[in-house]
């Protein structure tokens, strides 16, 4: 969860947003903002949505044996080998 709430404080400072305006558009006080980009409160899943959203970011679900291949994808590099190559001995 740090990496995403991290994140979102990246995106929200990249927009010029301020934590008192980011927390007025989410219906939150400053402080709230501030104890969430802290680690300091356990943020809902639905806030971190919200969150993301206003940032035009969105969360998505990968079943854990398709992360690579959406790693791939995002990156734009594949760290893994192929499990095929045309040099290999027949």
């Amino acid at each position: 969860m740090n990496k995403i709430i991290k994140s979102l404080k990246q995106y929200r400072i990249d927009k010029n947003l301020s934590q008192s305006d980011f927390g007025n558009k989410l219906g939150f006080p400053q402080s709230h903002i501030s104890k969430i980009e802290k680690g300091g409160t356990d943020p809902r899943l639905s806030t971190i949505t919200d969150m993301a959203r206003l940032l035009d970011q969105e969360l998505v679900l990968v079943p854990r044996e398709l992360l690579p291949a959406v790693q791939v994808l995002i990156n734009g590099e594949d760290t893994q080998k192929p499990l095929w190559s045309l040099e290999e001995d027949e």
